[in-house]
């Protein structure tokens, strides 16, 4: 067990720019790709990975640093310290039992494949993670790690038919053929999808309102740099800036231009691969496709999504001080992308939705993390790691699927809430899956491309 923990762990110290790269080299070699281009793109991929990292972590930076320095100055402080995601994630890669989650997604994704029960070859293993959280929570409440892995593999089985449902979509929203995103944000779709159906009463589809038609709008002010830089000079003025909350501005302004640059190096890298993978698969099975299952990023190029990202953190900062059961600051992860980017695509890109689906689920994030600070705050003293002075709990504020977290940590603890929102949100699975056929055949049909769906 020892050497299999090694493994994977060896696997990890790659890093994600690193070895998702190889993965996809390899996959192009094995379907027919010259070793040149195959190698080219892959190569190409780590620069996109690279890219966006950097891109992200700059607009986290100047976004996050002023709204934190006047968090700061107030003297604001709640008893959970917002560790951000990747000192979250970090935290659950301590996990004794963590490793096991590898073993287990690649069986179920193998197993799938073989039975055509789906298409996407998830090659994203950075997000192991996620569904390890998952089982690490219920493993929390229940005390049985089988439960816990149980409830991780069937996030794995959602997460592979939510790639499978929205294949078509996620393609013609990056331009990049052949991906999918089996990541597990998105699950938070199967929720947001009706809402935002909903909102078509209030919001009409043909009154849609994106960057695009912000620009048809108001002209220069709906462009993107002109947008980062109103919304982050806002932002530097809110936090008590002054004259550098121009400098602020500047910095939002030079994110949103860069996110779409940096975006278009995955359909250069990914194409080639795409292409070869699809006549390879036609050649051997005819009738399937396959996809090649990856992580959020590529949506990052859409800049809907910072803008409701940016247009959510004073709406989050605020109720997180007056919500009743609230104990968490949003503090190290401003930036909810779980919600935002898996809002970009259920509410097609519509910025009015989007916003109104990310406001509301600010409390969610708020109730979410304060519950499950005690669990982060024991493992990190199981292991050994560094905790916050003052007897500050560790959490996670903004945590892929919250929503379905919390329901399910609280039918586990027998709560009726939480088994009544677990049955619901399963039963949400059925109309929500049977909607997305629907819209994966008209996205097909808009791209000019034959649809294949399960």
């Amino acid at each position: 067990m020892e050497l299999l923990a090694s493994f994977f762990q060896a696997i990890l110290d790659l890093g994600s720019s690193v070895f998702m790269p190889l993965v996809v080299m390899i996959i192009g070699l094995i379907v027919g790709l010259k070793p040149s281009k195959a190698f080219g793109a892959g190569l190409t991929l780590g620069v996109a990975i690279v890219g966006i990292n950097l891109v992200v972590s700059y607009m986290s930076t100047s976004i996050g640093e002023p709204v934190q320095g006047f968090v700061e100055t107030l003297g604001l402080q709640l008893s959970g310290l917002d560790m951000g995601w990747s000192p979250a994630l970090g935290l659950v890669w301590s996990w004794r039992y963590v490793f096991l989650m590898f073993v287990i997604q690649i069986a179920i994704n193998v197993v799938m494949l073989l039975l055509n029960q789906t298409d996407t070859l998830n090659v994203d293993m950075w997000n192991v993670a996620n569904q390890g959280f998952t089982a690490f929570l219920i493993y929390c409440v229940t005390g049985s790690v089988v439960a816990g892995f149980i409830a991780g593999g069937i996030q794995v089985i959602l997460e592979l038919k939510s790639s499978d449902a929205t294949k078509y979509q996620i393609q013609e929203l990056t331009g990049c053929p052949g991906i999918g995103m089996p990541h597990p944000m998105f699950l938070s779709n199967i929720i947001f999808y009706p809402i935002a159906c909903a909102l078509d009463k209030v919001f009409p589809a043909e009154t849609k309102l994106d960057c695009a038609a912000l620009q048809d709008k108001i002209g220069i002010f709906g462009e993107n740099h002109v947008i980062g830089f109103i919304l982050g000079t806002v932002i530097g003025l809110i936090a008590g800036q002054g004259e550098q909350a121009f400098a602020t501005g500047v910095m939002a302004a030079t994110a949103l231009t860069l996110f779409p640059m940096v975006s278009k190096l995955f359909m250069t890298a990914l194409t080639p691969i795409s292409e070869a993978a699809s006549a390879w698969v036609q050649k051997r099975f005819p009738g399937r496709q396959m996809v090649v299952g990856l992580d959020w990023p590529i949506l990052a190029g859409n800049s809907e999504i910072w803008v409701a990202i940016i247009l959510t953190i004073p709406v989050a900062l605020a109720v997180s001080l007056v919500l009743p059961g609230n104990t968490v600051l949003p503090f190290g992860n401003l930036m909810n992308v779980c919600v935002c980017a898996a809002a970009f695509v259920s509410c097609k890109g519509d910025l009015r939705k989007m916003i109104v689906i990310s406001w509301l689920m600010v409390p969610i994030l708020c109730w979410s993390a304060s519950d499950f600070a005690p669990m982060l705050t024991q493992l990190a003293q199981e292991v050994g790691g560094t905790l916050p002075e003052g007897g500050l709990q560790l959490a996670w504020w903004g945590m892929d699927i919250a929503e379905v977290r919390w329901a399910a940590v609280e039918a586990c603890r027998g709560n009726i809430g939480g088994i009544a929102a677990i049955v619901g949100y399963l039963a949400l699975c059925i109309p929500y899956f049977k909607a997305q056929r629907k819209e994966e055949r008209a996205a097909a049909e808009r791209m000019g491309v034959e649809y294949i769906g399960k």
